[in-house]
C-alpha cells in the first residue's frame, strides 16, 4: 500500500513538472513582449485578491465570486451557471498596516458577468467552458474599460476512498480594451491536486473535513507586477500549497457556496504571498 501511494505521488509530481516544461517551450502569443506587461486593474478578476502596482500607485484588490446555478449537470443535460465576479480596488491601501480602507482610497471597480456550462464527460470528468464580458472603471483617472474573457476547466476524482482526491486543470484568457490605454490580455494555465479527509465531527449537523492542495500556475505571456515591494517583478510561473477545512453540505453566505475555507502559500523565483481561498479553482 505504501509503495503504491509513493509511486502515485511521484507520478503526479513528474506529470506536473513535465507539463510545466512543455508549456515553457511554447512561443509567446503574437503582440506580447517577453519583457512582460504591467498589470492593469482589468485583470483583477483573473489574478484575484492581492496587492498590485498600477502606474505610480499601490492597488489592493478584493474579489467577490458571486454566482447562481440555474441547472445542475446530469448525464442527459449540461449544467448552467451565471457568474458575476466583482472586484473592488483601493489605492494606496496596505492591509498589513491598516485593516480598513477609507472612502477616498476606493479607486477601481470591475464587474464581469459570464456564463459557465458544465458537462459530465466519460465516467469521471467534469468539464466547464465559460465566457464573460463586462466593464471596469478607474475612478481616479476617469478611465473605463471593456473586459472580456473565457476559458475551460476540467476536474475529476481519483480512485482513492480515503482521502478523497481530485485533479484539475484550466486554461483562462482575460483581456480588456480601454478608452485611455492600449488594450492587452493575459493567458494562464493551471493544474492542481487536492485531498480531503472527512471526519466524524459535526458542526450544525454538517460533517467537517480537512485537507490540502497543490496548484501550479503558468502565465503564457509574462506578467510584470509587484506586491508590497518597490521594484517590479516579472512573473512566469507560481506554485501554491494550501490547507483548508469545510463542511458537508456546503454552507452558503449571501448566496455564495463556501466549499471550503483555507490559507495558502504561493511562491515563485521572484515572489511569495499568503493567500486566502474558498474553493478549488477547477
Amino acid at each position: 500500500m505504501k509503495q503504491r501511494w509513493a509511486r502515485f505521488a511521484w507520478t503526479v509530481v513528474a506529470l506536473l513538472a513535465w507539463c510545466g516544461e512543455v508549456a515553457g517551450q511554447q512561443p509567446l502569443p503574437p503582440g506580447i513582449s517577453d519583457e512582460g506587461s504591467n498589470v492593469h486593474y482589468s485583470f483583477a478578476n483573473l489574478l484575484g485578491t492581492g496587492i498590485y502596482s498600477l502606474d505610480d500607485r499601490t492597488l489592493a484588490v478584493f474579489r467577490i465570486p458571486i454566482s447562481w446555478t440555474f441547472r445542475e449537470a446530469t448525464r442527459e443535460k449540461f449544467g448552467i451557471k451565471l457568474l458575476v465576479p466583482t472586484a473592488i480596488g483601493f489605492t494606496d491601501f496596505d492591509p498589513l498596516n491598516n485593516l480598513i480602507p477609507t472612502d477616498d482610497q476606493f479607486a477601481t471597480l470591475s464587474v464581469v458577468p459570464g456564463i459557465e456550462f458544465e458537462y459530465l464527460v466519460g465516467k469521471h470528468w467534469r468539464v466547464k467552458p465559460s465566457v464573460n464580458l463586462g466593464f471596469g472603471t478607474d475612478l481616479s483617472s476617469s478611465e473605463w474599460s471593456v473586459i472580456y474573457g473565457g476559458g475551460v476547466s476540467a476536474l475529476r476524482p481519483l480512485k482513492a476512498s480515503y482521502p478523497e482526491m481530485h485533479v484539475g486543470t484550466a486554461v483562462v484568457l482575460s483581456g480588456y480594451e480601454s478608452n485611455k490605454s492600449e488594450g492587452d490580455f493575459l493567458t494562464r494555465w493551471a493544474a492542481g491536486l487536492d485531498a480531503k479527509f472527512p471526519t466524524q465531527w459535526k458542526v450544525a449537523d454538517r460533517n467537517v473535513f480537512f485537507g490540502g492542495h497543490v496548484i501550479g500556475y503558468y502565465y503564457m505571456n509574462r506578467v510584470e507586477f509587484q506586491t508590497i515591494i518597490d521594484e517590479p517583478i516579472k512573473l512566469r510561473a507560481e506554485l501554491e500549497f494550501g490547507i483548508f477545512m469545510g463542511a458537508r453540505p456546503a454552507p452558503k453566505i449571501f448566496g455564495i457556496t463556501i466549499d471550503r475555507l483555507g490559507i495558502g502559500y504561493r511562491f515563485s523565483e521572484v515572489s511569495d504571498a499568503v493567500i486566502f481561498f474558498a474553493g478549488f479553482p477547477f
